[in-house]
């Protein structure tokens, strides 16, 4: 027994040295940059550890950070580069400088001024009439609950409903009004652990301290209002509606019956029974009339509720109760929408990181196009195009000629829909060459004398924005969507058969746009192939106009996948460590774009190294040829102290490694790996 130990000790070890042979004709990149990039590399690198045995861990074992490369460098640099380029005064164009104008009237508010009391008390009293605890109670009638709900809305503030405007999944070129659980005061577990279930009152210490949280601001808007009021009185009216918060975020009793789409004629019918929700047809018009949109919605008006029925049969239970109180079920609401949109502005007031947030919000697009223009050339915007196309042929050719499972038939239908997806790199393109697009779209926002002001013009543009997509027709590569271009994930439209490649992904660590071809490839030159893979993945549901899945596997195609699905599943259970697992099923169709991914852009690098004889190393890694390094620095992007999980359906950092190197003969060949090794086990889960 140890005899055969060694033996497979010396054949490791020999396949380790065999595998730093590099080929010879390999040149040495010495510019400042490639010195860069090996320090870098060396840096985390642990050369103590076997290649063969645990690549993870050679390529990542000296990573200092708890954050990956992503995390640790690209996001610090993007978020640097947005402050850096909204501080500036050097833009010009209308869109441009209202982004500017917010970003330094919201640094100048947050760092040198108090909380605007005064202004603040001045919206109310414009959206709500005044203060609700300021009114007469016997004068509660007065208050018009629609028309309050029209203008809170009007101004960006979600009340009972978050009314979100998306594509329709069973129709792509409409959209839908999406019924949605708006935020809370108070977060829902927040609230579950603070309400007494016997009395449904608020557990003294809960609501002592929930008090004095918000009693400065009480005091200080009493103030404002030249006002004085019995603290006991304020405390009453405060808790009345923190209880209706905890109302609204429970669930309802009775039983649940789960539907996907309603009509706002099926609001006035069982099992709702509520005033409220029978007349929201004729509330949401007036919405729509409120903020200039030309559409009129019928009581045959689809209403989308995907996972919020609970929520809706919830509010229609509360409202119903509330209706049932009469003059003191109203104070109630108008206390609460009061204490709504306090807490709405309020938080714009936090903290001074929020500005940034603040105009990426209001105008997504305008950030986007000014960071598109800043800081990535139109070098590198080409370049990704033309890797992206190679990507893309790659996944073809492992379409054709790597997935026996598939047969002839589904084949085809996969290549019909590669071939009809469309990409976008960067920014779109109508936008870059007409601004006065951008100054059309966001000409409702206008940088105002007052911060308030400011606030309220883009909660109108917000609103504005939101609602217009009901009248729209959407194309399937809409420049106006997705809006945010700085953020650092590739994004795949299955349904539209649309892939974004963001602008702020199109720049170091991720895309060099240089000589350094190999890092291109092992990084950005993934996440393409992992974005197209998801193309052509029957696990990511596409939907027909009749709301069902399309069918577009066969059923021997479908049979044969269910088949290599159970292998794959096992094996990602199979590879967990006692520190780090994985659940195989759970992140089964990202596991299978990360194979997809790797293989892809493996195929595209070797293609483009047999077409235009590219041969380079770098200094201090000299013994390994471009396909190790191809290996190693697609690894190193994943690198993180410790590997864990990240969320629920990608694999941890360390098996979106160790799963695609595992399962590709190419990562074995280049390194030599001996058939039986931990890398190369000879058996292939896809």
């Amino acid at each position: 027994m140890l005899l055969l130990d060694a033996v497979k000790i010396l054949v490791v070890a020999a396949a380790a040295v065999k595998a730093t042979k590099r080929q010879p004709s390999s040149t040495v990149c010495t510019s400042d940059l490639c010195q860069l990039i090996a320090r870098e590399i060396v840096s985390s690198m642990d050369e103590t550890i076997d290649p063969c045995v645990d690549f993870f861990a050679y390529s990542c074992n000296r990573w200092n950070s708890t954050h990956g490369l992503v995390h640790n460098v690209l996001i610090p640099k993007i978020s640097k580069q947005i402050q850096e380029m909204l501080a500036s005064g050097n833009y010009t164009n209308p869109t441009e400088k209202k982004a500017t104008g917010i970003y330094n009237q919201c640094i100048n508010q947050t760092n040198e001024r108090p909380f605007d009391d005064g202004n603040l008390l001045r919206t109310i009293e414009d959206l709500l009439g005044g203060w609700s605890l300021l009114k007469d109670p016997r004068n509660v009638s007065a208050f018009h609950l629609e028309e309050a709900l029209v203008r809170l809305h009007q101004n960006g503030i979600s009340t009972f409903s978050g009314l979100s405007v998306q594509t329709n999944e069973f129709s792509i070129e409409e959209n839908i009004l999406h019924f949605m659980m708006p935020g809370r005061l108070f977060k829902r577990w927040e609230l579950d652990t603070l309400v007494n279930p016997n009395n449904k009152r608020l557990a003294p210490f809960a609501f002592a301290e929930l008090l004095y949280k918000w009693a400065p601001v009480v005091q200080r808007l009493l103030k404002a209002a030249n006002a004085s009021f019995l603290w006991s009185t304020v405390k009453n009216r405060f808790e009345q509606a923190l209880l209706l918060d905890f109302m609204l975020a429970k669930g309802p009793t009775g039983p649940v019956y789960y539907r996907e789409r309603l009509t706002f004629g099926d609001l006035s019918r069982p099992p709702f029974r509520s005033q409220f929700l029978s007349s929201f047809l004729h509330l949401f018009n007036a919405m729509l009339k409120a903020s200039s949109i030309n559409y009129q919605a019928t009581t045959a008006t689809q209403l989308a509720v995907p996972d919020q029925f609970e929520y809706l049969l919830n509010l229609d239970q509360t409202m119903a109760q509330l209706e049932g109180d009469g003059d003191a079920g109203l104070t109630t609401l108008a206390d609460w929408l009061w204490w709504t949109a306090v807490n709405h502005y309020h938080l714009i007031y936090r903290v001074t990181d929020i500005c940034v947030g603040l105009v990426k919000a209001a105008m997504p697009l305008t950030v986007s196009g000014m960071f598109f223009k800043t800081y990535i050339p139109k070098k590198a915007v080409q370049k990704a195009k033309v890797l992206a196309s190679e990507i893309a042929n790659a996944v073809r050719d492992a379409v054709l000629l790597k997935t026996p499972w598939m047969d002839q038939t589904t084949k085809e239908a996969a290549m019909d829909r590669l071939n009809d997806t469309l990409l976008n790199v960067g920014f779109p393109e109508e936008l870059v060459e007409n601004w006065t697009l951008l100054d059309n779209y966001y000409t409702r926002i206008q940088v105002e004398m007052s911060f308030f002001d400011t606030l309220r013009t883009i909660g109108q543009s917000n609103s504005w924005i939101n609602l217009q997509r009901l009248s729209r027709t959407n194309a399937r590569n809409d420049p106006f969507f997705p809006a945010d271009r700085t953020l650092v994930t590739l994004e795949t439209y299955t349904q539209n058969r649309y892939i974004v490649i963001p602008a702020a992904v199109v720049q170091t660590p991720m895309f060099y746009a240089s000589d350094m071809d190999i890092l291109d490839y092992a990084r950005m030159g993934f996440l393409i192939g992992h974005e197209f893979t998801h193309i052509i993945d029957i696990e990511v549901k596409e939907l027909g106009n009749d709301g069902k899945p399309l069918k577009w596997w066969t059923d021997t195609t479908q049979n044969n996948y269910n088949a290599r699905n159970y292998t794959l599943v096992d094996f990602y259970n199979s590879i967990s460590t006692k520190n780090v697992s994985v659940d195989g099923r759970q992140t089964l169709i990202e596991n299978t774009a990360d194979n997809g991914g790797f293989q892809a852009a493996f195929l595209a690098f070797r293609n483009f190294m047999r077409r235009t004889g590219y041969r380079i190393t770098l200094p201090g890694l000299e013994t390994m040829d471009e396909k190790q390094l191809f290996w190693l620095t697609g690894a190193q992007a994943w690198c993180i102290r410790p590997p864990g999980l990240v969320d629920e359906t990608h694999s941890p950092f360390r098996f979106r490694v160790m799963g695609p190197y595992i399962n590709s003969p190419d990562f074995g060949a280049s390194y030599n790996c001996p058939l039986g090794s931990p890398m190369s086990p000879g058996i292939k889960a896809c």
